[in-house]
């Protein structure tokens, strides 16, 4: 059977912003580390697909998040295979302390994709080896998949683009505005964004979506949930929407809680989506909270 892989790490300052706890976008990258590498000792690493004329894509994420690591301490990356679902090739990943405390939890869904088609293939027909191992999620509501009909207020990707056309996103910026949606920022996918595929990483994914989220004082991120839509490419011009959701989520475990300053604290999500020249790439579910972001001692 697949035994599970461990990777140790010490959190830097640049992981944490130089003096807060570990960022959404460094956990993304130390998750991101530890599923290639176990894929490449599995030999379905990225070079191993590239060799069979296929590639690895990250489809959908679902990130729990009960505590913080920061600057200096010592954490371990742990990841293993669960097996295939539909076209998607499923991965848990957790965060520990050398105690074994879990900080953080995800599920992640992949899909294949046939590099000359760009169609996706199953992974039970494509993948040399059985993914299916016994080993628990880290936390069992882990559920990749983003659904809310808000995010339809968003151009899809067709054949008749809206890149078509000279302003492709004046009439959306409208419907989006009367649908709920505010633009937090914009820029442009640069060289430093995109990765051996050709196109923005989906790290950078991430923390475009977490920093639209303008938590309180107080609150931090304790639930990322995205789909990654569509690729952007280098040159491509991002716009990143948020929308308030007022709820109340039980997406942080009574261990969590035990150790929050306030045990009833509420929480806050939102939606969340990047837009790329005017067409939907990414929607996302984002949940902050008000526990102590580092565990207590």
């Amino acid at each position: 059977m697949i035994k599970p892989l461990e990777i140790h790490y010490e959190v830097r300052g640049y992981d944490c912003g130089y003096g807060g706890p570990l960022k959404p976008f460094a956990l993304a990258n130390f998750f991101q580390e530890t599923a290639g590498v176990h894929a490449t000792v599995l030999g379905i690493g990225m070079e191993d697909m590239w060799a069979r004329g296929l590639t690895w894509m990250l489809s959908r994420i679902d990130i729990r998040i009960e505590a913080m690591p920061r600057t200096g301490q010592r954490v371990i990356a742990r990841t293993w295979p669960v097996g295939a679902k539909k076209i998607y090739a499923q991965r848990c990943l957790e965060l520990l302390d050398e105690s074994g405390f879990r900080y953080a939890g995800a599920l992640y869904e992949y899909i294949i994709v046939d590099m000359k088609t760009r169609r996706v293939v199953r992974p039970e027909r494509t993948l040399p080896i059985d993914l299916t191992t016994d080993y628990p999620l880290p936390f069992v509501d882990l559920s990749p998949g983003v659904e809310d009909a808000s995010f339809g207020a968003f151009p899809q990707a067709t054949n008749h683009s809206m890149q078509d056309k000279k302003d492709p996103y004046a009439e959306p910026k409208n419907t989006l505005l009367l649908n709920g949606f505010s633009e937090v920022f914009a820029l442009e996918a640069r060289t430093r964004h995109i990765d051996q595929n050709g196109h923005v990483n989906n790290a950078h994914f991430i923390n475009w979506l977490c920093d639209a989220v303008p938590c309180a004082d107080g609150e931090t991120i304790c639930r990322i949930k995205v789909d990654f839509v569509r690729e952007i490419l280098k040159g491509g011009k991002i716009s990143v929407w948020i929308k308030p959701i007022h709820t109340i989520s039980n997406s942080v475990s009574e261990n969590a809680l035990k150790q929050a300053e306030k045990i009833k604290a509420p929480h806050s999500s939102w939606l969340s989506a990047l837009a790329c020249d005017g067409i939907l790439a990414a929607q996302a579910m984002i949940t902050a909270t008000n526990l102590v972001y580092n565990k207590l001692k």
